[in-house]
């Protein structure tokens, strides 16, 4: 009874766990279509302000300081949706070339050196925004941005790019204790060419079958 106990309590933290990703996986897919959209308005205005300067000598001002906030911004929030479905880039030279284990041990060390690089880089930004918060720091453009509002949008996704990071990391470790090298490899694992291409073609199937649903 006290093994099956214990079963019972290991299976509901698992499902809790894959909970949380799936609740990760939905905010990060929300903030990286915010960036993206930030992205296109930032474009957009900048391409105005040139026409404008151009055409007439007017210019809209703060283009090109709204264009470095929207970068910075969908950057870090980006982060979270590219780990989560291992399209950051990695060299895999090596990697291929050696054995499931090993494999599964470099996937680890790569997530946790990303973790730390990161939350050192958070933890400072975290320090600037304090700052600013502390002299009510603006931009010095004619807009006069609070620099609170973009640098908080930045700290925040760059905290939870850590946040998730950490979460892939113990279901790494813990796929790794149970010897589910399989579950490891598709939560953190390098991404191959083989599978890049079968993901391709599911998503050229999906978007031909949503065209066909339209047009009926």
């Amino acid at each position: 009874m006290e093994q099956h106990g214990r079963q019972g309590t290991r299976a509901e933290g698992a499902d809790a766990i894959e909970r949380l990703q799936k609740i990760a996986e939905g905010v990060s897919r929300v903030g990286a279509i915010v960036g993206g959209a930030l992205l296109l308005v930032a474009s957009i205005v900048i391409c105005v302000d040139i026409t404008l300067r151009y055409t007439v000598s007017v210019t809209l001002g703060g283009a090109d300081e709204l264009a470095g906030y929207a970068l910075a911004i969908a950057s870090v929030w980006g982060l979270s949706a590219a780990v989560l479905t291992r399209s950051h880039i990695r060299i895999d030279t090596v990697y291929v070339r050696v054995r499931a284990r090993i494999r599964a041990l470099l996937d680890l060390l790569s997530l946790t050196v990303l973790i730390f690089f990161f939350s050192l880089v958070t933890w400072y930004s975290w320090g600037v925004l304090k700052q600013s918060w502390t002299s009510d720091s603006h931009s010095l453009s004619e807009i006069q941005m609070p620099l609170i509002v973009p640098q908080g949008l930045w700290v925040l996704g760059l905290g939870f790019f850590v946040a998730i990071s950490l979460l892939l990391l113990a279901r790494g470790l813990r796929a790794l204790a149970t010897g589910d090298l399989d579950r490891l490899f598709a939560l953190i694992g390098s991404k191959s060419a083989v599978a890049e291409a079968k993901e391709e073609v599911i998503n050229v199937e999906k978007a031909f079958t949503q065209d066909r649903k339209h047009e009926s």
